[in-house]
């Protein structure tokens, strides 16, 4: 697995290189400062993940996962931030984020995260996606509690899909649709994305998650 750092600490990202050097299956190919310099990269070097800032100065991580996505659509994003709102981590994946982890993660865990993205999956770490899970549909019990269905659903939310992908994957009325998503037993929202009948993808304007108009404008700060 080819992977490129970009944040626009050094100490990042030297820390996130060192904790990588002894994985045999994970070699760090590149590194960026900033969001401009992680596309100019792009261009001619083969890269299977990104980790990405979200906050980051002239081009905030959020906007450069949007450009990487158009330049680079093989190339799987995960987002690495200090945010834990569940704002970010809605915005992130609705933009076409492999999953979203925090820099306090430990070494076990990026490596967990890296392979789920790189496999084609989706990685949201459980102390995030019980807050994301509240500020969907109310919810505020454990994640463990979820019925099969609200795991399924909420698996689907997270792999981006939109309400009307969700109703027919599901084969339910649209309005019905519980807002939840699926997680592993060990409470880790990962699957691989499982493809859709072609005839399910809507426009891609109506989209599962809607971002406030303090998210839209927030973008270029992040």
């Amino acid at each position: 697995m080819k992977v490129a750092i970009t944040d626009d600490h050094r100490v990042v990202r030297e820390g996130i290189r060192y904790m990588l050097s002894d994985e045999p299956d994970i070699e760090v190919v590149a590194e960026a400062s900033s969001g401009k310099e992680l596309l100019a990269l792009l261009a001619d070097t083969q890269i299977d993940v990104v980790l990405l800032d979200v906050r980051m100065p002239e081009m905030s991580g959020l906007a450069a996962l949007e450009r990487v996505r158009e330049v680079e659509p093989n190339a799987r994003v995960l987002m690495l931030s200090m945010h834990d709102q569940p704002g970010y981590v809605k915005r992130a994946i609705e933009l076409g984020a492999a999953g979203y982890v925090l820099k306090n993660i430990g070494r076990e865990e990026l490596i967990t995260a890296l392979e789920v993205a790189a496999a084609g999956g989706t990685y949201i770490p459980p102390d995030l996606m019980e807050p994301l899970l509240a500020d969907l549909g109310g919810q505020t019990g454990p994640i463990g509690s979820l019925s099969p269905r609200e795991r399924q659903v909420l698996q689907l939310v997270a792999d981006g899909n939109e309400n009307k992908q969700i109703a027919r994957h599901l084969d339910i009325a649209e309005a019905t649709r519980p807002t939840s998503a699926a997680c592993s037993p060990a409470s880790t929202c990962h699957r691989e994305q499982r493809p859709l009948p072609s005839d399910s993808v809507s426009d891609s304007s109506s989209s599962t998650f809607r971002a406030t108009p303090a998210l839209n404008q927030m973008d270029e700060g992040l």
